[in-house]
């Protein structure tokens, strides 16, 4: 039995060391489609500087800052994906991809440009994701949009208009008392009636 064990260990290393049958040649790595890989934060950064070309000003850049923002915060996926995709106008699409905070950091590093076009393209975009959830608020925020994409107002007030509602409405709303939410749906209603005055003197009327 131990010599039979013995030959059979024996066979075995006379077999590896006469190198045993020809080895296959390596497979060929897998190449996955470029649709199929994971992007990179850089690739979204670049995206992100492509999709906003229109509202800036040429001289310029937001990638190193994007991607900064990217790797520190840890983008999800879905973001970086449709960041890296993102073609003109599609600004609030893909921030709506992003949790809360890190979407309010990224339009924070964006606003900071100081580019009319910046602030207004950006305000846009969160007003675009931005919901009360409480009905006369979401009637008044969806006017908002409306007039600051109306040409004649002058740009810089409709980027500070934008800018303002996002920045007042940008708070939660959930699990309010009832009489705190009657008070926002009464300023909205308010803030709702003199908006429409303003646009209709403004040659935007609603």
């Amino acid at each position: 039995m131990l010599a039979f064990g013995v030959r059979r260990i024996a066979a075995a290393v006379l077999f590896a060391a006469c190198g045993g049958p020809p080895a296959s040649p390596p497979k060929p790595a897998t190449v996955l489609p470029v649709e199929h890989r994971a992007r990179t934060c850089t690739e979204a950064a670049v995206g992100l500087e492509r999709g906003t070309v229109d509202v800036r000003s040429p001289d310029t850049s937001i990638v190193q800052e994007m991607r900064a923002h990217c790797t520190a915060d840890a983008w999800p996926v879905a973001a970086i994906e449709c960041f890296a995709a993102m073609k003109p106008g599609e600004l609030g699409r893909c921030a709506a991809t992003l949790p809360d905070a890190l979407r309010e950091a990224m339009f924070a590093a964006l606003g900071g440009i100081g580019d009319d076009r910046t602030d207004l393209a950006t305000a846009q975009a969160r007003l675009e994701t931005l919901q009360v959830n409480i009905a006369e608020c979401d009637r008044f925020i969806g006017a908002v949009r409306t007039v600051i994409a109306c040409e004649a107002m002058p740009l810089a007030a409709r980027a500070s208009l934008g800018r303002e509602v996002a920045d007042v409405w940008s708070l939660p709303t959930h699990g309010l008392p009832a009489d705190a939410v009657r008070r926002m749906a009464d300023t909205c209603t308010t803030s709702l009636a003199a908006l429409e005055q303003h646009a209709t003197a403004s040659g935007c009327g609603l």
